[in-house]
């Protein structure tokens, strides 16, 4: 590879083959994820429950109804609905529970995993094999005595359920240690001279230069909370949220539920991931850290 004096680069020509067949390979999965999204909405505008049931046993699920409809969307407004909470208070609390859990999840791992990369003390190399051995430890098990110490904490069918987000040490810890430990020190030493504090230093530079990987951490675990619904049915049933919702329509449709207007309700509660996706997506690709010390 070798970049002329007009910065474009040029590869040779096996390196043009490698990026050729990379291209390819990535513009063959992008339509397969995309054919998902597009049989979901044939499946949602299917005209109504006997006539998904008879294309599914025609196997014609993928075309097009000859009755052809959007308003299994409306409808999915009026049949999502549980402990009488409509399906803008699910959507509702599907927001605040994932983007409230998210930030004081990042924020405490921030701050742990930043104290424990960067500053050394007794116990420093403790911590982080603590988390190697718990993250190692299967957590099912933890269940009961979790909901037993929730309820006498009154977090359960409240927003105080937030409180245990503020987990230090959790999953994503190692990946912002691996994010911290590439940061040079030397950005905090020339802040010090310039008579910055240890704070300043934390939140004026190393948090801003890490913020590429907290943005695709919040972004990735966003979705991953607003699809929970296990969680939800068990620490909160009474403030339930549009996924929790779904999974319960799911569970009665085999009785009375209309596939179409679940699949409609699918769709529509996918959007806001993809929305956010598309919003951010040029902030994770292109938010990197350039140096910025002067020789």
């Amino acid at each position: 590879m070798k970049i002329n004096s007009s910065n474009k680069i040029k590869r040779i020509p096996s390196q043009r083959i490698i990026f050729g067949i990379a291209f390819a390979v990535l513009i063959v999965y992008s339509v397969f994820i995309l054919y998902h999204f597009y049989f979901l909405l044939q499946l949602a505008t299917k005209g109504s429950s006997p006539e998904f049931t008879a294309s599914l046993l025609d196997n014609t699920l993928s075309t097009w109804s000859k009755n052809f409809t959007f308003a299994n969307f409306g409808m999915a407004f009026s049949k999502f609905t549980i402990e009488k909470q409509p399906f803008f208070m699910l959507v509702f609390n599907s927001i605040w529970y994932s983007i409230g859990s998210m930030v004081l999840s990042l924020f405490f791992e921030c701050c742990a995993t930043y104290v424990v990369c960067k500053y050394k003390f007794k116990g420093n190399k403790l911590l982080y094999n603590i988390v190697i051995l718990r993250l190692m430890l299967p957590i099912v098990g933890a269940l009961p005595s979790a909901y037993r110490i929730y309820k006498m904490c009154g977090f359960v069918n409240s927003p105080l359920i937030l409180v245990t987000a503020c987990d230090a040490l959790g999953g994503d810890f190692l990946i912002l240690y691996a994010f911290f430990k590439g940061i040079s020190w030397e950005y905090a030493e020339a802040a010090f001279i310039d008579g910055a504090n240890h704070f300043d230093v934390y939140f004026k530079i190393m948090l801003r230069m890490a913020m590429p990987a907290i943005s695709v951490l919040f972004i990735t675990g966003f979705i991953g909370r607003w699809n929970e619904y296990m969680s939800i049915s068990v620490f909160m049933p009474k403030m339930p949220t549009l996924s929790y919702a779904l999974y319960v329509y799911e569970q009665n449709m085999k009785y009375l539920g209309n596939q179409p207007v679940y699949f409609a309700g699918v769709f529509l509660a996918a959007l806001p991931c993809i929305a956010m996706f598309l919003i951010f997506q040029n902030s994770i690709m292109q938010t990197v850290h350039l140096g910025g010390l002067k020789g």
